[in-house]
């Protein structure tokens, strides 16, 4: 090849290279603007908020960028902040998770609130009754009381036998009268006079009545003398009478292990016949209590709770410890505080809710990354994803 054909291959060959480096380089204020371009919409799109995410309550690695059906089960996909569970802590019932719902979803469901409340409570013990027509302790009565006549009139007796024979006659008179069931205080307003003996037989319109409830053996540490009582009855023809605990027997009956119950109605009416059968409440004061109503606690047996929600659409579920019931509401030993907005209506589904979230955040913590462990002085790099020496601020 002669040296005309080389210097033309060389001329060739850097036109080319020319050409090439001119189409890469970008241009002044031309392919300049348009590179920062790209990155400025790169970095808009970067800078967008995330679209919101529709997720499965049974299956919460199933997430779509919008609704539909669950690929796994086919329940439908639901709002990733709606009914979300809030958190998990100590005081909650097994399984069980805090969560949020809003206004909306509340009156669909029909949840309705109540305010624990702290106020006097009072047990209803409930049994039945009769009115009194007893002859022995009319009898023992009047036995009791002329021994108490016999004794006064020997007290100065020179012959000591005889007074003594005479107290003894009164101690074994007052003994029958307890067993019978009445009170000290009831034996020494006997002696004074003031003796119920005719209301035991037949009474009169207007005279006070004796009732004799039969009391569970279980409730009668809750009965003492003074508690109020209320008598209703078919014989009273939906009519309700207050009467007065007097006495309650020492002596437990064996064979239907109840206590009789005196009670003693004051200007009874003539519907009130000896022996006709009665309906009877007594109150028992139990003092203050946290209250919240019957229908507000979920009770296993084992474990009960009760929601509490803080105004804001946020349910916690609440371990509770129960005292005792009276009558539609409950008293409230610990995990609650009188003023506390609570849940007294569709538990059940509220339940639902929370154990769902419950699951749903047990699920999550189960498949959420684990930070790994870095030696002393060194902390975990997420974007670089190993170990770096720790920066000092």
């Amino acid at each position: 090849m002669d040296s005309k054909s080389c210097l033309l291959g060389l001329v060739i060959l850097s036109a080319l290279s020319s050409a090439c480096s001119s189409k890469q380089t970008p241009a002044p204020g031309g392919g300049g603007e348009a590179a920062s371009g790209g990155k400025a919409a790169l970095g808009t799109k970067q800078e967008q908020p995330p679209q919101e995410a529709w997720t499965c309550p049974m299956h919460p690695q199933i997430r779509k960028d919008g609704p539909g059906q669950c690929p796994i089960c086919g329940m439908n996909l639901v709002k990733a902040t709606e009914g979300r569970a809030e958190s998990q802590k100590p005081g909650m019932p097994e399984g069980h998770a805090m969560f949020h719902l809003s206004a909306e979803r509340q009156q669909m469901i029909g949840v309705k609130f109540g305010v624990a409340e702290k106020k006097p409570l009072f047990k209803e013990i409930q049994a039945a009754g009769r009115v009194a027509f007893d002859p022995e302790l009319y009898t023992a009565q009047n036995e009791y009381l002329e021994a108490v006549k016999q004794l006064s009139r020997v007290q100065n007796s020179p012959i000591a036998e005889v007074k003594h024979s005479a107290e003894r006659m009164v101690e074994s008179a007052k003994l029958r009268l307890k067993i019978l069931g009445l009170s000290d205080k009831q034996i020494a307003a006997l002696k004074e006079g003031e003796s119920q003996g005719p209301s035991l037989l037949l009474t009169s319109p207007g005279e006070s009545v004796w009732i004799y409830a039969e009391v569970y053996e279980m409730d009668l540490a809750s009965v003492q003398p003074g508690l109020s009582a209320r008598i209703t009855g078919g014989v009273l023809a939906g009519k309700e009478l207050a009467g007065k605990v007097v006495s309650v027997d020492r002596v437990l009956n064996p064979a239907t292990r109840t206590a009789k119950v005196r009670i003693q109605v004051a200007n009874a009416k003539s519907l009130l016949r000896p022996e006709s059968f009665v309906n009877v409440s007594i109150l028992s004061p139990l003092g203050e209590q946290v209250t919240v109503p019957f229908d507000a606690v979920l009770d296993t047996g084992k474990q009960a709770w009760i929601f509490v929600e803080d105004g804001s659409g946020n349910f916690e579920p609440r371990v509770v410890t129960l005292k005792f019931q009276a009558g539609d509401e409950v008293a409230v030993g610990a995990g609650l505080t009188g003023g506390e907005r609570i849940v007294t209506s569709a538990n059940f589904l509220i339940d639902s809710e929370s154990r769902l979230k419950g699951v749903v955040a047990a699920a999550s913590a189960e498949g959420a990354p684990k930070t790994p462990e870095c030696p002393k002085g060194q902390e975990w790099h997420a974007q670089m994803k190993h170990c770096m020496p720790k920066t000092e601020n």
